[in-house]
């Protein structure tokens, strides 16, 4: 009885350690994310990552503004454009 119980208990322990790490590591690849407070959302076009336009990095090309999710996407970008 002892073993059900602390296997029942180390089983919810790792439902609730799942689904914490899984909302800090989901991928914006997979999942199109909503900014809680409403604001506008752009996506990155190397990952296509939807990141709030407050947090993304702006480059401004030909007139346009593209916007990253991340430095390493930027790098990425202009790496692909070079090679071109």
């Amino acid at each position: 009885m002892r073993l059900l119980v602390t296997l029942f208990l180390i089983f919810v322990v790792y439902l609730v350690m799942k689904m914490l790490i899984g909302f800090a590591s989901l991928p914006g690849r997979q999942r199109k994310r909503r900014e809680e407070s409403g604001g506008e959302m752009v996506q990155d076009p190397v990952c296509e990552t939807y990141v709030p336009i407050g947090r993304a990095i702006e480059k401004k090309m030909n007139g346009q503004t593209v916007y990253f999710c991340s430095q390493p996407c930027m790098d990425a970008f202009f790496e692909k454009r070079r090679a071109s």
